[in-house]
């Protein structure tokens, strides 16, 4: 198929999931989370059914800003390194709108509604002690409840080194850990998704997922492997001049206190969009960029996040066990 065509069709795709979010996206949040978590945030609740079970070790790996088609490429890494010793299995979760890391990735973790994290929601320096809430919620004991999160340009080996300090303490069950790599070649990719998958690619094909994943089963973890949000390649569509009226001012998302200068915004760059107030706080009004469009230099081309096309939103929710489980 010509590339117009594709580019084309792949418009047409983000339009009618835009149509779909609109209509559908404010009664995920209220589902079960038993069965399957529909949200990011169902993730620790689902976790929870069986986390009682004092003798069940979990680990809830959250890979920032993997989307779905980065995870085939990790998927397949995995597989070609572990083979015959991990079953997987793979569904998908919807992240949190805006698909930025302070909102959806902390929902993680505090297996709860962004409203609910308000005073911390414009950064993510409490997620440890979200994680550990919610478990000591739910009948944990501290010393079983674990946090480890990947520091900007640490070492594969060094990271590792910092999980199974934690992994291997003698209570430890509950284990949550965020790996940053992706996100961090995301921001820095300037050949399009196709250079970000061959970042993805060469990152897993080192063996450092697959290291991190063979040594928490062999120290009796079950594995999810989740992400906070995908990305999307994009196109400026001009940057509002907001200044410090905007809260947040990502490529996809922009963030006000109040209804009128996000108005007036809007106003400014018509087709965004003027995200509901779903699950969010009063004071955090959300202007989106449209279709797959980011709030940067017109023409300018990036791959970024914070928005509502399908690659941000839908992320992958997987389950590893050991072969012999």
């Amino acid at each position: 198929m010509p590339s117009s065509q594709c580019d084309a069709l792949h418009e047409d795709i983000e339009e009618r999931f835009a149509a779909w979010m609109h209509r559908n996206y404010a009664s995920l949040h209220n589902l079960s989370p038993f069965l399957r978590p529909a949200m990011v945030h169902h993730i620790p609740q689902h976790l929870a059914q069986t986390a009682a079970n004092v003798l069940t070790k979990h680990a809830l790996i959250v890979v920032d800003g993997l989307a779905l088609d980065q995870w085939v490429v990790l998927r397949d890494a995995l597989i070609d390194q572990l083979g015959d010793k991990i079953k997987i299995e793979e569904d998908g979760s919807f992240a949190w709108v805006p698909t930025l890391t302070s909102v959806s990735r902390q929902a993680i973790f505090a297996g709860a509604e962004p409203m609910f994290f308000a005073e911390s929601i414009a950064h993510t320096s409490k997620e440890s002690a979200h994680w550990i809430r919610f478990w000591e919620n739910h009948g944990a004991k501290r010393a079983e409840i674990g946090y480890v999160r990947e520091g900007k340009n640490q070492s594969d080996d060094a990271f590792l080194r910092d999980v199974l300090e934690e992994s291997e303490r003698p209570k430890m069950r509950l284990l949550g850990v965020v790996v940053g790599k992706v996100d961090q070649s995301m921001h820095g990719a300037k050949t399009g998704s196709g250079g970000l998958h061959a970042v993805v690619r060469d990152w897993a094909s080192g063996g450092a997922m697959a290291k991190l994943v063979d040594t928490l089963l062999s120290d009796g973890f079950e594995i999810i492997i989740t992400a906070d949000h995908g990305n999307v390649h994009a196109q400026g569509i001009g940057k509002p001049n907001v200044g410090v009226t905007a809260d947040e001012r990502g490529e996809r998302a922009h963030v006000f206190r109040d209804e009128l200068t996000r108005a007036n915004t809007a106003e400014e760059f018509p087709g965004t969009i003027q995200w509901p107030q779903i699950g969010l706080p009063d004071d955090w009004r959300v202007l989106l960029a449209p279709g797959r469009g980011a709030f940067v230099p017109v023409g300018q081309q990036i791959i970024g996040h914070g928005g509502i096309a399908m690659e941000e939103v839908i992320v992958p929710f997987v389950k590893i066990h050991g072969a012999a489980s």
